[in-house]
């Protein structure tokens, strides 16, 4: 029909809504589920400049967002829970001090020395421990022959490839007598990688991945506080510190990223008529096949190259979206200057 759109999904942006209420950081959470949609994420700096003026001018210190981390949440490379009895899954030998790597690492893992644990950024290579045998809770099954000590240095990534590989997976510790067999396999003075690993501050609050950090100067340290709070003063303004969960903080709360989506209308021919009953309604099915992939559209802005005032319609959009399966909430927002036609073409110097 010689009329073609030109159409794109915009970058959302957060709402976020600045609550003058101390809290600790789960009533804050619970207030904010109540009255937005969750407390505060923030996924790029650009969120980050728009959270630290929500919070105005005239406020100084900090305001809960949220992100948390669960430092209890190790997990074991072998992942079935059966295998570990009642106890076995929350069998710890750490060395004193240990685990003392600063929560910067976005991934944390662990290797055996002499009996005692460490942690370790798991991008670093090691050698490590494998374990061979079926998943059973049966414990008396268990003997030295079924861990093989792997003299080959790896990530823990690729250690984990090779034992699922060759074994049954990197070793899990489900006790003394484990740790006891394992310290006999690995070499005197060696530190060997275990099948315990952990991610670090890697959900906010809402449930979404953690890609984006903006720490202070120090921050995170190695362990204590688990709940981040923002600076909203002075040179450190925006940057992120790890707070008890109980301390009482105002809060940023924020509502559902937005998803924009634009349309332009160009005729191809200057001879079309972009006013023409026929022509409407083809460019009223084109729109509607542009926006038939999205399934979740907060808002969808028709710009200024369809402009209305008497035929398509608004209403006519969304009409035609729901026949078409597009039934989740949006809303259609025209940008429209005030002409005798709905549409209007630019001539060929752009104008």
């Amino acid at each position: 029909m010689n009329v073609s759109l030109l159409a794109g999904l915009s970058s959302g942006l957060h709402q976020y809504h600045f609550v003058d209420q101390p809290k600790s950081w789960s009533a804050a959470r619970l207030h904010c589920r109540q009255a937005f949609t969750d407390l505060a994420t923030v996924d790029n700096m650009a969120d980050m400049q728009r959270l630290v003026a929500a919070a105005g001018a005239g406020y100084q210190g900090k305001v809960w967002i949220g992100l948390i981390d669960r430092s209890h949440q190790w997990l074991w490379s072998l992942a079935d829970r059966s295998f570990y009895g009642e106890k076995g899954w929350d069998f710890r030998r750490w060395m004193s001090g240990q685990p003392d790597l600063r929560r910067t690492h976005r991934q944390l893992c662990a290797t055996v020395k002499g009996g005692r644990w460490y942690d370790y950024p798991c991008n670093k290579s090691h050698t490590f421990v494998c374990y061979n045998g079926t998943n059973t809770t049966d414990l008396t099954t268990i003997s030295i022959q079924r861990y093989f000590f792997v003299n080959d240095s790896k990530s823990w990534w690729d250690a984990q490839a090779h034992c699922r590989r060759h074994h049954t997976d990197l070793a899990s510790v489900r006790n003394e007598t484990e740790n006891s067999l394992i310290q006999q396999v690995v070499p005197s003075g060696q530190r060997a990688a275990i099948g315990l690993h952990r991610r670090t501050w890697d959900r906010w609050s809402d449930g979404t991945s953690s890609t984006f950090s903006h720490w202070a100067d120090g921050h995170p340290q190695a362990v204590g506080p688990n709940c981040v709070a923002s600076v909203i003063e002075g040179v450190h303004r925006g940057t992120w510190t790890e707070n008890s969960c109980g301390s009482q903080f105002p809060f940023m709360c924020h509502n559902n990223k937005k998803q924009l989506f634009n349309i332009k209308l160009t005729a191809l021919k200057p001879t079309v008529d972009l006013n023409q009953p026929d022509v409407t309604d083809a460019v009223l099915n084109l729109v509607i096949s542009f926006l038939r992939p999205f399934n979740r559209l907060d808002q969808i802005i028709v710009e200024e190259e369809i402009v209305t005032k008497t035929n398509i319609s608004v209403f006519q959009i969304e009409v035609g979206m729901k026949e078409r399966g597009i039934t989740r909430g949006f809303k259609t927002v025209w940008i429209k200057k005030l002409r005798e036609n709905i549409f209007h073409r630019k001539d060929g110097r752009g104008n």
